[in-house]
């Protein structure tokens, strides 16, 4: 089943709702991130993760990844992710919002959870082939 048909969050498997959502992945789904959008408070660029992800992020939450604990990205305890981490791929130019999936439980859009499973499946993927 791809992501787009997806009915059950991929992190905690709640049931997920259909919302208006802003470019960023992280806080896209986030009610006052729609003001800010309106209000055209924020840049947003794509970025490639380590393991080749691409995520579409705000400034502010570029800015964010490295108070993100290395767990919650699947890599190991202690180590984070840092904006010298991510690639910057291109800047992103919305004139209007979209709707994704939203998880109300984890509190955020299916395209940010769609690339948090890819990137924690690719660090466990290399905590394997490094552990040997």
């Amino acid at each position: 089943m791809s992501f787009t048909q997806m009915q059950q969050c991929p992190i905690c498997f709640s049931e997920l709702k259909v919302c208006d959502v802003t470019p960023c992945y992280m806080c896209g789904g986030l009610l006052e991130e729609h003001d800010h959008f309106a209000q055209n408070r924020h840049s947003f660029s794509e970025y490639r993760f380590p393991n080749g992800t691409e995520m579409v992020l705000c400034e502010i939450c570029f800015l964010d990844i490295g108070s993100v604990v290395g767990e919650h990205w699947g890599r190991n305890q202690g180590s984070r992710l840092t904006t010298n981490d991510l690639v910057l791929v291109r800047q992103v130019i919305w004139s209007h919002m979209t709707r994704d999936r939203y998880c109300p439980v984890c509190d955020t859009r299916l395209a940010y959870l769609k690339a948090l499973r890819e990137i924690r499946d690719g660090n466990s993927k290399e905590d394997r082939f490094t552990s040997d």
